[in-house]
């Protein structure tokens, strides 16, 4: 007896799952469209602002957004001298510290003198 399996109707396509939830509100630009004049300027506005304000969303999530590729992204950062992250985002909780934890700073000149 062959196996029953579940059929699906002929007039219906399976549901794709988004690949970016627009969260950021960023204009989604269709591929192969350039943008020129006062749209680059506002699309490159709105990259900086999503990239730096409160939000600090990463490239990935502003590509996927858009549509754009991560390089695309990445350029437009760089021309403006915006300054970038480092890779693996914030640590949550974590704060930095300006002195290294007692006893692992290293000796200063004075005690590498006397222990000699």
């Amino acid at each position: 007896m062959p196996a029953l399996r579940a059929r699906r109707p002929k007039n219906k396509k399976p549901s794709r799952p988004s690949l970016a939830v627009p969260v950021l509100g960023l204009p989604r630009v269709p591929k192969g469209i350039r943008l020129t004049g006062d749209d680059q300027v506002k699309f490159n506005q709105a990259v900086i602002k999503a990239y730096t304000d409160e939000r600090q969303a990463p490239i990935r999530q502003i590509a996927g957004e858009t549509g754009r590729a991560y390089a695309t992204i990445h350029k437009i950062l760089t021309k403006a001298n915006v300054p970038l992250r480092p890779r693996g985002g914030t640590r949550s909780g974590a704060q930095v510290d300006e002195q290294p934890p007692v006893g692992l700073a290293s000796p200063g000149p004075a005690a590498v003198r006397s222990s000699q």
